[in-house]
C-alpha cells in the first residue's frame, strides 16, 4: 500500500504493510534504490511488525529536489517528518533497519532521537567507495569542492539513460550486481523504472544523485552521535562488499553494538543473502 505525506515543499512517499498494534519497523533503503527493494524482507516481518519503508526524496515515488540537495539533513529532516507523521507517542519507539545511506542515516537519526527508536540494524553502514575515499583524502578542500561543484553542474546538463525495454534495464541490473537472482533483478528494475514518453524507460531516481554527497559533518560529530545511540544496535555486513574502515569505527563508538557477517554477500546482503539476513534480524529482534 502506498502513500504520501509532505516535508514542507518537499512530496514523499512510503509504502506500508499495515499491522495495528504491532511493533514499528521503518526500513530505509540506499542511495539510487527504492522502497520496493524491502519488498521480500517488510512481507517477512509483517507477521509481526507494522512495517513502512519510505522512499528518500529523489528515489522511488517521492519528489526531486528542486535545487539536487540530497544531504544527510534533508534526508534526517523527511525522516523526523515521517515519524512525526505516525504519531509515535512517549510509550512507542520504532525499530530502524536501514541499508547503505539509509543505514547511516538511521545512525544519526537514533543518535539525535535516541528517545524515539527502539532497536537499530545497520546493513553495510560502510564508507564511500574505495576509489572516491581516496580521492577525498588526498585533495584539499578546495579541490574537492571545486570538483563537486563541477559534478552537479554536469549532472544538471545530463540527460537521462533511456532503454528501450525493461529487459534491457534488467540486464544493466544484473551486470551491477552479480548476485541478484533472475527473479529479484526483475522486481527491483520493474519497481525502480519509469515511462520516458514513448522512447522506453529510465530510472525513476533522480540524476543528481549521481555525485557523492558533499561532507556535512566531521567525523568526530559522527561519532558523537553514535555515542549518543540509547538502543541495542546491530551491524550487518556482506563479506564481499568493498573494505571500508567505517564498520571498526562503528564497533567503537555505539554503545550497545553487535557484529554479523555474512560470507556468501557483497553489497546488498538483504538480497544477496536473504536466509542468513533475515535470521540475524529476527534473532536480533527477539531477544
Amino acid at each position: 500500500m502506498k502513500r504520501r505525506l509532505l516535508n514542507r515543499r518537499m512530496p514523499l512517499s512510503y509504502a506500508e504493510w499495515p499491522h495495528e498494534g504491532a511493533p514499528l519497523a521503518i526500513l530505509v533503503h540506499g542511495s539510487r534504490d527504492h522502497s520496493r527493494s524491502w519488498d521480500a524482507l517488510a512481507a517477512a516481518l509483517h507477521p509481526d511488525y507494522h512495517v513502512i519503508a519510505p522512499d528518500l526524496r529523489g528515489h522511488g515515488d517521492s519528489g526531486w529536489s528542486q535545487d539536487g540537495r540530497y544531504d544527510f539533513a534533508a534526508y534526517l529532516s523527511d525522516l523526523a517528518v515521517l515519524i512525526e507523521q505516525l504519531e509515535l507517542g512517549s510509550q512507542r519507539q520504532a525499530i530502524l533497519i536501514g541499508h547503505s545511506l539509509g543505514a547511516h542515516i538511521a545512525l544519526r537519526f537514533s543518535g539525535i532521537y535516541p528517545e524515539k527508536v527502539q532497536r537499530i540494524v545497520a546493513i553495510e553502514a560502510v564508507g564511500a567507495p574505495p576509489a572516491i575515499e581516496v580521492q577525498r583524502l588526498s585533495q584539499s578542500i578546495e579541490q574537492t569542492t571545486r570538483n563537486w561543484l563541477e559534478e552537479r553542474h554536469e549532472a544538471s546538463l545530463a540527460a537521462p539513460r533511456i532503454f528501450a525495454s525493461i529487459d534491457e534495464a534488467i540486464d544493466r541490473m544484473r551486470g551491477r550486481h552479480g548476485f541478484l537472482t533472475p527473479a529479484q533483478a526483475r522486481h527491483l528494475t520493474r519497481h525502480g523504472l519509469q515511462r520516458a514518453g514513448k522512447a522506453g524507460w529510465q530510472w525513476k531516481h533522480d540524476p543528481y544523485l549521481a555525485v557523492w554527497a558533499f561532507p556535512d559533518i566531521s567525523m568526530d560529530d559522527a561519532r558523537a552521535l553514535w555515542r549518543n545511540i540509547a538502543c541495542p544496535a546491530l551491524l550487518l555486513y556482506g563479506e564481499r562488499s568493498w573494505p571500508s574502515g567505517l564498520p571498526a569505527d562503528l564497533l567503537r563508538h555505539i554503545p550497545d553494538v553487535r557484529e554479523v557477517r555474512l560470507p556468501d554477500s557483497g553489497h546488498w546482503p538483504q538480497h544477496d543473502a536473504f536466509g542468513p539476513c533475515l535470521s540475524a534480524i529476527k534473532a536480533f529482534l527477539a531477544k
